[in-house]
């Protein structure tokens, strides 16, 4: 029986440590030098504009350019087969997963479907994290999607 405990304790921890890693995080240095903005801060969920259950960073003029969001893989994989919100005919929402993005983490899809992407999902063994860039009036995204996976490799370091 000792035995069987020693092997039993053995796979759980292998397993354990397949299965986990710290948790993602960033910061508004990690913005700053990727994208070039200065004076990037988190703002509390409460300012306009802010999303709440997500961090969300603005620049020094206030203005909000990503918002981070963390998650375990379940969820993941529902924002990957979220389909697009459709009210009486109408595209409200298109779905979320645009298309794969090779070279990032375990798994990770842009977003969304349409023009532009400007979100980008990352999945690490069972552990998630999306990073969404705000658009300006033009629609055209305030973190770029080379930048946006410049910032996951950075958080994907510290996992």
């Amino acid at each position: 029986m000792p035995m069987i405990r020693t092997l039993v304790a053995a796979a759980t921890a292998a397993l354990a440590t397949t299965l986990s890693v710290s948790p993602p995080s960033l910061t508004p240095g990690d913005i700053e030098k990727t994208t070039g903005l200065q004076g990037v801060h988190l703002l509390p969920a409460t300012a306009t504009g802010a999303v709440p259950g997500r961090d969300n960073y603005a620049d020094g003029n206030g203005r909000i350019v990503l918002w981070f969001q963390t998650m375990n893989g379940a969820a993941f994989a529902a924002a990957k087969a979220q389909p697009a919100k459709v009210v009486s005919g109408i595209l409200i929402e298109p779905k979320l997963f645009h298309a794969a993005v090779a070279g990032v983490g375990d798994e990770a899809f842009d977003s969304p479907d349409g023009t532009p992407q400007h979100a980008l999902y990352v999945r690490k063994k069972d552990s998630a994290f999306g990073l969404i860039s705000n658009v300006t009036l033009t629609n055209a995204p305030i973190v770029t999607m080379d930048q946006l996976k410049a910032i996951a490799k950075i958080v994907l370091s510290r996992m």
